[in-house]
């Protein structure tokens, strides 16, 4: 087999490779979201802590 010589795929193989794409793109694009949010919240904390440290 050359380098150049890609194995034959079935249409039903590549469905399900574009269908796990999805899905792994779908949970990365989900767990970015959540660790945005955290991180945001983090953020809007931070002055909060600030402010009520001074005051007490």
């Amino acid at each position: 087999m050359k380098l150049t010589d890609f194995p034959e795929l079935t249409s039903a193989e590549i469905h399900h490779i574009e269908a796990r794409a999805r899905q792994l793109r779908g949970e990365y694009i989900q767990e970015s979201m959540v660790a945005a949010g955290r991180k945001i919240a983090t953020l809007l904390r931070l002055p909060a802590t600030l402010f009520f440290r001074r005051v007490a």
